[in-house]
């Protein structure tokens, strides 16, 4: 059993990313736990973990597609070998935004929806069909049940949406649990990118204040500038064609 837990105001979205799932996974069991009113990120995942059965939990934005025929397969297997799974991420992590890491740490490949209904392929790095990661974005997180057991979302420092993603991962990883970026789930996200606004920065502090002693350390070994690549196309077939490189 695979169990999604979503936290979604919008009816219209939540309903579009039932029957998504529920294509994607095909004959695979499955449960969907919709949060309506969640107090937070952390707020609403905790809670719906809590009303969850699955051996596999993802944790997902409600406005995101996937776009590979056999997600359930990839998915288990990388979590056969992984505590926890997303889809873009870091191998270093530095602060409390993972692209802050820069190349050639960056890891991953998410699609936007452009304005005039091109699709813009992100690709922070594709070195392999799945790498180790020391954090990943919280578009889309799986993790084996036995993770969230020990691990919980930290309501109380990030009662917002922001920055609850790095928290968990860094709480994971000082828990002993692996992480990995996969390249080879396709997930289209309906959404701009991350705004690093002023709310941002608030959660930003209350990561960096408790994880001061290691965030220090890494705010002065770590100042790279740089822009990802991405790559514009007209369709989802391009989308996988360019999202799976040959080399693989």
């Amino acid at each position: 059993m695979i169990s999604v837990i979503i936290c979604s105001i919008d009816p219209r979205k939540f309903t579009a990313v039932k029957a998504m799932y529920a294509a994607a996974f095909g004959d695979t069991p499955w449960e969907l736990i919709g949060i309506h009113d969640a107090r937070s990120a952390a707020d609403g995942y905790n809670r719906g973990f809590v009303k969850s059965r699955g051996d596999i939990v993802i944790f997902s934005h409600d406005d995101v597609e996937i776009i590979n025929p056999d997600f359930p397969q990839r998915l288990t297997g990388h979590l056969a070998n992984y505590d926890i799974v997303g889809v873009a991420g870091t191998s270093l992590a530095v602060s409390a935004a993972w692209i802050r890491a820069g190349p050639p740490h960056l890891l991953g490949q998410i699609v936007h929806v452009m304005a005039d209904g091109n699709f813009q392929v992100e690709i922070f790095g594709a070195p392999s069909r799945v790498s180790r990661a020391q954090a990943v974005d919280g578009v889309f997180i799986s993790a084996r049940r036995a993770v969230l057991e020990r691990v919980k979302f930290d309501a109380v420092t990030f009662d917002g949406f922001h920055v609850w993603d790095q928290d968990f991962c860094r709480s994971a990883c000082m828990a002993g649990f692996t992480i990995a970026v996969t390249c080879d789930i396709h997930l289209i996200h309906f959404s701009p990118g991350g705004k690093f606004d002023e709310v941002w920065r608030t959660y930003a502090q209350r990561f960096y204040n408790k994880w001061r002693p290691w965030a220090e350390e890494m705010a002065h070994k770590h100042r790279s500038h740089f822009i990802w690549t991405w790559v514009v196309v007209p369709t989802k077939a391009e989308c996988l064609r360019v999202m799976t490189p040959p080399y693989w």
